[in-house]
């Protein structure tokens, strides 16, 4: 069966995101024609196009908040310039809508054989890049070549992609397997490189050379201050695609999240932006309370705190000993922790339901003599009375939780677990790293347990419902858990070779109950994504994958609220 772009994908562009949000005014555009037509007269060698184009490089300015560190402007080397690259300069194949469904992008068609192992793309022949020059197929060619020899966690397009064509306008993916994902996997993840900047560099974690900033999408870097910690970018007025709205948008990076609550009430910035997280709840309410603030919400599609086990520790290898650690866990303290209690405690199945993906499976409940009766079953005891349990073979049950130090509320859940734990005869040491540390340590794989996150396109990636973060070797990234086990593995392979809609939802269910059944973590809850923004501005959607309403469906809609004045720099 053959899947290609159509007029209801295009359509998508424009649809508004999904969530409940604060009742903003609907605008409606004037136009000043009498003054347009003296600019005219006055100006008869500018086209009206032209003009066009003038207002929107001058027109009022975005001031977004986030607490995002970039350290250089380079999409390949930094992590979180890469996701800025996202949502403003860099443009991929394709791109998802809030409905999770493939739209066009740099690629105005695309479709595959019946097996998903042969994909076309035909590109708009009128993309450009900032520097005039034409985008190519070879360009696209040249960008997964490169990434998969520069790029650690790019590694999978080598194993994955047996060649790449190109003629015309059209590139053509043949793969050494089915990928029925390879629209999530490649088409979208991948951001489209200038191949005549970057092939001459040889270490793009090393270059110094500033056009490696250069991309096709509708927003051009404009400034790049470390020691302000700002970033700015001015719209492109040759894109090839819908013409963002606004002129200019600026990124204000805050030494921790209260600042950035802060500098929303006091209007020097009109937007949260946070890749994969919502505003912590705890604030939402503060700020919803402010005349000039509104907040829209969806069901997250990530998972807010998960506790991972390390599978290739002795202390936590028996399946026995992984649930007296998850029936240990008060799920709902957790809950008013992390999100006020606007949250579901979660099941054993991992998966939240936002993904809309039903396994049938009850939540979790607290249950500390179940836990203290499966760690005496292996034989766990107190032997000098200190409190702390000693394995079969004489081992304190002391384990190690691997945690960032950068992520909001962290410390606050490893309180409440230390506590749990230690009821039912377990003490936690805990080691906290920043995220360059933190990754050197799951490295290193030197603990028992892990904190961690799961993003909405981490959820997404590989076979889906968090299957890249257990499957390390297919995806070139880490495997948090150390999962060894061939039959998950086998199921993540079905779901990628397997094109028929029943089908998947039958592989689906199976996931989460390999989840449920041999507990590699445990989703510790679910929660809801909170997106707040100045009233003074309206037309924001909601788009996960992308972080949140500062996106490409956004920048298509978003114009000055017609009561409010925002000022234009």
């Amino acid at each position: 069966m053959e899947r290609s772009s159509g007029d209801d994908a295009f359509s998508r562009l424009t649809r508004p995101g999904k969530g409940r949000f604060s009742k903003i005014f609907q605008r409606r555009f004037f136009t000043g024609r009498l003054l347009l037509l003296i600019l005219l007269m006055l100006s008869p060698g500018c086209s009206e196009e032209e003009d066009q184009a003038k207002v929107h490089s001058s027109g009022p300015v975005l001031r977004i908040g986030t607490t995002m560190v970039i350290k250089q402007a380079n999409p390949v080397a930094d992590y979180y310039y890469n996701i800025l690259a996202m949502v403003m300069t860099h443009d991929s194949l394709v791109r998802f809508d809030e409905d999770l469904k493939p739209v066009p992008q740099l690629a105005e068609r695309f479709s595959s054989d019946r097996e998903g192992r042969v994909w076309t793309f035909d590109l708009d022949p009128g993309a450009r890049w900032h520097d005039g020059r034409p985008v190519t197929p070879g360009d696209v060619k040249f960008t997964f070549e490169y990434l998969a020899r520069h790029h650690l966690s790019s590694g999978w397009a080598g194993h994955m992609i047996e060649a790449i064509e190109t003629r015309g306008h059209r590139v053509v993916f043949r793969l050494k397997e089915p990928h029925s994902r390879f629209l999530i996997n490649a088409g979208f993840v991948v951001r489209i490189l200038p191949g005549h900047i970057w092939r001459n560099i040889s270490d793009p974690h090393k270059t110094e050379n500033r056009a490696v900033s250069v991309g096709c999408g509708p927003f051009m870097l404009e400034d790049f201050d470390p020691a302000a910690r700002t970033v700015s970018f001015r719209v492109n007025r040759d894109y090839y695609g819908p013409l963002p709205t606004i002129g200019r948008v600026s990124f204000q990076t805050y030494g921790t999240t209260d600042l950035l609550a802060l500098a929303l009430i006091k209007e020097q910035v009109d937007l949260y932006y946070q890749y994969a997280a919502g505003m912590p709840v705890p604030y939402v309410k503060k700020l919803a309370a402010q005349p000039h603030l509104a907040c829209m919400w969806a069901e997250s599609m990530g998972i807010p705190a998960v506790l991972g086990f390390n599978l290739s520790s002795s202390l936590v290898e028996a399946l026995a000993v992984r649930r007296a650690v998850a029936l240990a866990v008060d799920y709902s303290q957790l809950s008013a922790c992390l999100m006020n209690g606007e949250s579901r405690i979660p099941t054993p199945g991992l998966v939240p339901p936002s993904l809309s993906a039903p396994a049938d499976l009850s939540p979790w409940k607290q249950n500390p003599d179940e836990s203290r009766a499966l760690l005496a079953s292996m034989g766990w005891r107190d032997r000098d009375g200190d409190g702390v349990l000693e394995t079969a073979q004489g081992v304190p049950a002391v384990p190690t939780l691997l945690v960032r130090s950068d992520l909001w509320g962290e410390s606050q859940v490893v309180k409440l677990l230390a506590r749990d734990l230690r009821k039912i005869g377990l003490k936690l040491r805990v080691r906290s790293a920043d995220l360059s540390t933190y990754l050197a340590f799951l490295k290193e794989g030197d603990y028992d347990l892990v904190l961690f996150r799961t993003t909405p396109w981490g959820m997404m990636m590989h076979a889906g419902l968090g299957t890249g973060y257990f499957d390390g070797e297919k995806t070139q990234s880490l495997n948090l858990c150390r999962l060894k086990d061939e039959a998950f593995f086998a199921l993540c392979h079905e779901i990628l070779k397997t094109t028929d809609p029943d089908r998947l939802k039958t592989l689906y269910t199976k996931v989460q109950r390999y989840y449920a059944e041999h507990l590699p973590a445990v989703a510790l809850c679910w929660g809801r994504s909170y997106f707040p923004f100045n009233k003074k501005w309206q037309g924001f959607s909601i788009n996960q994958l992308e972080g949140g309403l500062a996106n490409r469906f956004s920048w298509q809609n978003l114009a000055p609220s017609p009561s409010k004045g925002v000022e234009a720099r």
